[in-house]
């Protein structure tokens, strides 16, 4: 099992980075001439699409996922349930979209009808994923969403690159919006043309359409998803409310740089850790949980000790609207939030899929209470702009982790911190201090170098997670 999930773990970085490498380069040329204000806008229309999707890809593809041993009946049940999760998704889709478009701009208004449309496409392709999910073809799922980001980019460069956009004469708005829709219809075509059983039907004579434990954890799921998403999406409710493009403008293109590691590892390895975890032993899931804080930890020491010094040099090759000091800043400290989130994000996998249903009462009270702690420091930090919601972020996650690193010693397994750094770590630090003898393009050059000769130092890290043996 483990070595299978390793597999498909291979497939997902590979064909992930690869993409996402391709936008980011495509996306360069794109922002150097696009005005920080304006792209502030697009962090409205990803909220959008994270509340219109929230409760079939959250809540639902969480409730089947943990599934220990599915058996045919399961498996209808949990397509079922995602068909369920569609028609939810195709009744918020146009409320989100007005109350989003309530008091904008005409453009805008059209752009974020764009959005909606293609958050129902996407939630589409979701009954046709579970199989592929189910049985740990992660595969499919990565060339799906591979394929459909590099032509989404290609799509967005040709609508508002600097030597096309006169062709087109299209909004810039409207030209991400036009970009999300082919994203979501290329997943969907894909999943679709590879995926059988996925027609709704009833599991037995009695009528029923989803089992009764699946409609349980769903409900279990539904309370504790619905804090998690205010934990995840509320600096974006609050940049909308506060309505300070500049600000939005930095924070999304400093996220959208760092989220190359969250949203293309991170999010892969958090996935099959989750489908994971229930399925082997106890002493299995101390191994496999401690190699993936190895490498996590890995990831993000490298990212602090060479972003921060490379955070103004790096932001240049974005153009000089983007080397503001707060920009800066905001992404140094979003380094640390890099490193701070791989370990949330795998710690959490271990409790939501481990957690017994009867110790989800507490856990949600606990979910209840970091939310509103960080409410009220992201209302205050705000003040400081994109940097003091970044701040605010690292708080709130810090103590995420310190809960669930308590409830992962409660389940009885031991962590052993020698066993989650990574080798001669300290040079991690003697790097971070060598970076500020020189500037300037050298400067990227020479960490690309450094760190690239401790990366094959701790090579045997990211071996041991992708082959999980």
């Amino acid at each position: 099992m483990i070595n299978k999930a390793g597999k498909e773990l291979t497939w997902l970085f590979a064909l992930k980075i690869l993409s996402r490498l391709f936008d980011l380069t495509l996306n360069i040329l794109v922002l150097r001439d696009l005005e920080p204000g304006i792209y502030g806008l697009t962090t409205n229309l990803d909220l959008l699409t994270n509340v219109t999707l929230f409760y079939l890809k959250i809540v639902l593809k969480q409730t089947y996922s943990r599934l220990k041993d599915p058996n045919q009946e399961q498996t209808q049940s949990a397509v079922n349930l995602m068909y369920f999760g569609l028609l939810i998704t195709i009744c918020i889709s146009p409320i989100t979209v007005f109350v989003m478009s309530y008091n904008q701009s005409v453009n805008f208004a059209k752009t974020a009808f764009l959005y909606g449309i293609s958050a129902i496409i996407d939630g589409a392709s979701e009954p046709y994923a579970v199989q592929w999910i189910i049985q740990l073809k992660l595969n499919v799922i990565a060339k799906a969403e591979g394929l459909a980001v590099f032509i989404k980019t290609i799509v967005l460069y040709i609508l508002l690159g600097k030597y096309t956009r006169e062709i087109f004469q299209i909004e810039t708005l409207i030209g991400f919006g036009i970009a999300q829709v082919i994203y979501s219809i290329i997943v969907f075509v894909y999943i679709f043309s590879l995926s059988t059983k996925t027609k709704p039907k009833l599991l037995n004579e009695e009528g029923v359409y989803v089992v009764s434990e699946m409609k349980q954890i769903g409900y279990q799921f539904t309370l504790m998803a619905f804090m998690k998403f205010l934990l995840q999406e509320l600096e974006k409710i609050v940049m909308v409310i506060y309505n300070n493009p500049i600000i939005s403008g930095e924070f999304t293109l400093v996220s959208h740089i760092g989220s190359i590691i969250p949203r293309f590892i991170y999010v892969n390895i958090e996935q099959i850790a989750y489908n994971l975890f229930p399925k082997i032993s106890q002493d299995e899931q101390q191994q496999l949980l401690q190699k993936y804080l190895r490498f996590l930890n890995l990831i993000g020491i490298s990212i602090v000790s060479a972003g921060i010094p490379c955070a103004s040099a790096f932001l240049q090759i974005y153009g000089t609207q983007w080397t503001a000091d707060s920009c800066v800043l905001a992404m140094q400290l979003y380094c640390i939030y890099i490193w701070i989130m791989g370990i949330n994000g795998i710690t959490e996998s271990y409790v939501n899929s481990t957690i017994a249903t009867k110790d989800m009462g507490w856990y949600r009270y606990l979910l209840i209470a970091q939310t509103i702690i960080y409410s009220l420091s992201l209302v205050i930090m705000v003040q400081l702009g994109s940097s003091g919601i970044i701040i605010s972020n690292i708080l709130s996650m810090s103590v995420r982790i310190f809960v669930s690193f308590l409830i992962i010693h409660k389940s009885g397994i031991q962590i052993q911190w020698s066993r989650i750094l990574p080798k001669f770590w300290i040079l991690y630090i003697c790097g971070f201090l060598l970076q500020y003898l020189t500037q300037g393009f050298q400067l990227l050059i020479l960490t690309a170098i450094y760190y690239g000769i401790l990366g094959l130092v701790n090579l045997r890290t990211v071996i041991d997670v992708i082959k999980s043996n």
